[in-house]
């Protein structure tokens, strides 16, 4: 699928949600599908959280969230960055064995987009945080979140891995 930093700017997340690209692609199975950046998914097999993975320091302590920038629509994002899942804190071993656990701020949120508002974009990223913890208390609502902010916020810099993917409303 060509090199994740050009995808990632290709597809105007660098520099518009993201400062910096992620160093990696974030390894994705969705209802077995594994996920390339860029690749389109059917809206029925993204009901469950995916599977991920990724080869890690196994001291490390971790961050993944994903948004949606294009809520309500990529013309008019009046919602976004929609906060889709949100987990602080993962332990290496669960990002290298691949078990979904840490901190759920943000519990998964299924995408959901609207008839008629065209392909979103949906973005998961992780963060290395080796040696502290983040302190996030659970956000109040999906809408309006900030890669930006949390990044600044908890000092989190370039992240480590990352992918996105399309999809859409099958009534278009």
């Amino acid at each position: 699928m060509g090199d994740l930093a050009a995808l990632f700017s290709q597809h105007e997340i660098c520099p518009n949600i993201l400062e910096q690209p992620p160093r990696e692609k974030l390894n994705l199975v969705w209802d077995g599908i594994k996920v390339e950046p860029g690749m389109t998914l059917q809206v029925r097999n993204l009901k469950n959280a995916p599977r991920f993975n990724l080869n890690v320091d196994p001291e490390s302590t971790f961050t993944m969230l994903m948004i949606d920038p294009d809520n309500l629509s990529r013309k008019n994002p009046s919602v976004s960055e929609w906060l889709h899942w949100l987990v602080c804190n993962i332990p290496a071993s669960n990002v290298l064995e691949g078990i979904n656990g840490g901190q759920h701020q943000m519990a998964y949120g299924s995408p959901g987009p609207g008839p008629r508002t065209g392909l979103h974009r949906y973005i998961i990223l992780m963060w290395e945080h080796q040696g502290r913890r983040v302190a996030e208390p659970k956000p109040s609502t999906r809408a309006k979140f900030s890669v930006k902010k949390f990044v600044e916020k908890h000092k989190l810099g370039q992240p480590i891995a990352g992918n996105f993917f399309f999809a859409q409303n099958e009534t278009q």
